[in-house]
């Protein structure tokens, strides 16, 4: 617009110039021809031409607009400052908008006012000074742009406002010190849907949900997609968490609905995190809430709905500053292996050790397992950790075996994450050849937890270790409800029957029944059975009649570090008579 308004301007002064009164005809021509708005005013702000463009534009002849004052045009609250500029320009002053365009509004006849894009020229016609601008309805243009920004803030899938949108929402709810509860929904079983059925079913499902939770929410409710198949409804002006708390239940017995794709009927739930704003709360400190809600309501099992509580947030603090201190825990060399020995029942004789973390905390002194290693386990730290202690395991070994133990057999606890994530058989068959270290010499543990969580490529690297001579137990057996089954497909050579069956307090007949059962059973698959929990010389004696091949437990030792441990040797003797 502005070089037109600039070529106008030019036509103008260079008829002015050449031809003197020509001038308005030139005008008179140009305007004519352009499909624009195009009307010119004198320093006295009064129309002196106008076409047929503004004619559509505004509703106005040119008979009923020449001779009026430019005001008509001019919505009332814009008047005040629109006289202003034209006698500031008049007065030979600065004339700001001159050579620019500007959008703004404009004043119809009928009254309504309309969205236009109007450029400025001026120039001098027998000693006065004229102003002429270029007029262009705009509505057309801001309607694509709305149109554009509300396609950017819907998702496209599910028709549901998108998380640009919800971010601008919560902001401007923040801005107000509104308060609001809101709802983080994640679809449980959906992941299953896509892996089964397809993409294209996993889009119908995600379609179908918002679908029903559009429908489930009433006025003063706003309902957006954050992203895969995350939900979130917002509850405005109510700060209830009993109220989120129904809402989350109705919304999951309404996902929970079968849905019909094609001839398959889809079954799927949700879990629900719920969080109110409260004073100072930000944005993103309210979805954080309802995150670590929704975190609760996952681990509680599907189709939940848990309600944010402060504690949740400081438990979170917690982790993180322990996972901090575990880094630099690593970082400064301050894991160490322990050793408890593992005993032939029948002779007393030390068979091996299984090699234990610790943690020589600078302040707290040695702390065992349960106080790191559910965090640990599932940190990605695990890995690096995992293959550290396969390496320092081997190395020890290999030392005992060269000295006072020749036939000294090793055990190891796997992380599952050395599974998933790391090169457990590249790591393991490395460690062997790097210590010299027989691959009968290694027994690598798994808890039968593990391996109901695997997948096919576990077993396979299972099978693989078992094949280099790598000896594989399953820990704390009997704890699980698929221990006999796994014995089928997994090439275990030894089973640990957990303290339980053994030194339990509350162990009875029927759990020494079982225990002499799972003897047999193992033997008849020619699988070793080694007790744990054994503390007194009963508990060896009863395992001993009951067959199993060894024990270890607090009878025995405690685990130790390496420079206790070799001093067990010493007390062989002791063991034997024990056994």
């Amino acid at each position: 617009m502005s070089e037109l308004a600039a070529f106008l301007a030019g036509q103008i002064e260079c008829a002015r110039g050449t031809a003197g009164a020509a001038a308005p005809s030139n005008f008179d021509g140009i305007a004519s021809t352009s499909p624009d708005g195009i009307v010119a005013a004198d320093a006295a702000n009064t129309i002196v031409a106008w076409n047929a463009g503004a004619e559509r534009l505004f509703g106005y002849t040119a008979e009923e607009a020449i001779g009026q004052p430019l005001d008509i045009i001019v919505p009332l609250g814009n008047r005040n400052a629109h006289r202003a500029g034209v006698a500031r320009v008049a007065g030979n002053g600065p004339a700001n908008l001159i050579g620019r365009s500007v959008n703004l509004h404009g004043l119809r006849k009928d009254g309504t006012q309309i969205p236009i894009e109007l450029s400025l020229s001026q120039w001098m016609e027998r000693g006065e000074r004229r102003f002429g601008a270029i007029i262009r309805d705009d509505s057309e243009r801001q309607r694509l742009e709305e149109s554009l920004r509300g396609a950017t803030m819907l998702d496209h899938l599910t028709g549901l406002a998108n998380r640009a949108s919800l971010d601008r929402r919560l902001a401007a709810l923040a801005a107000a010190g509104r308060r609001v509860t809101l709802l983080l929904i994640d679809l449980d079983g959906f992941k299953e849907v896509n892996d089964t059925l397809g993409h294209l079913a996993g889009d119908h499902v995600l379609a179908e949900v918002a679908a029903r939770l559009r429908s489930h929410v009433v006025g003063g409710q706003f309902v957006a997609r954050m992203g895969g198949d995350e939900f979130v409804v917002l509850m405005e002006d109510d700060a209830n968490p009993l109220a989120g708390a129904w809402l989350g239940e109705t919304l999951i017995d309404a996902i929970e609905q079968a849905i019909t794709i094609e001839d398959a009927m889809v079954s799927i739930s949700a879990s629900i995190g719920v969080a109110c704003s409260s004073g100072d709360a930000t944005a993103d400190r309210l979805v954080g809430d309802a995150d670590l809600a929704l975190y609760k309501a996952k681990r509680g099992g599907r189709g939940r709905t848990e309600l944010f509580t402060p504690d949740l947030r400081l438990k979170i603090v917690e982790k993180g500053l322990a996972r901090a201190e575990l880094a630099a825990a690593w970082a400064g060399d301050e894991f160490e292996l322990y050793y408890q020995p593992q005993i032939s029942l029948r002779s007393g004789r030390l068979c091996g050790a299984e090699a234990l973390l610790r943690w020589i905390h600078p302040r707290r002194g040695v702390l065992a397992p349960g106080a790191f290693l559910p965090l640990l386990e599932a940190d990605a730290l695990a890995i690096s950790v995992g293959g550290w202690i396969i390496d320092e395991a081997c190395r020890q070994a290999a030392e005992w075996r060269a000295g006072p133990f020749p036939d000294f057999r090793i055990a190891i606890n796997l992380f599952a994450l050395q599974f998933k994530s790391g090169d457990i058989v590249g790591e393991v068959t490395r460690a062997l050849e790097r210590h010299a270290l027989p691959p009968d010499a290694l027994e690598l543990e798994i808890t039968e937890n593990t391996i109901l969580k695997s997948d096919e490529r576990i077993l396979k690297q299972l099978n693989r270790l078992r094949e280099i001579g790598v000896g594989l137990a399953f820990d704390d057996f009997g704890t699980g409800f698929a221990s006999l089954s796994m014995l089928r497909h997994y090439p275990v050579t030894k089973i640990k029957i957990d303290r339980t069956f053994v030194s339990g307090a509350d162990v009875c007949e029927r759990d020494r029944a079982i225990t002499q059962a799972l003897v047999q059973m193992a033997h008849g698959l020619e699988i070793e059975v080694i007790a744990e929990g054994i503390e007194t010389v009963e508990h060896h004696a009863l395992m001993l009649g009951q067959g199993c091949d060894m024990g270890q437990g607090y009878l025995y030792s405690r685990p130790v570090n390496a420079r206790t441990f070799r001093a067990l040797s010493e007390a062989m003797p002791t063991l034997r008579a024990a056994g």
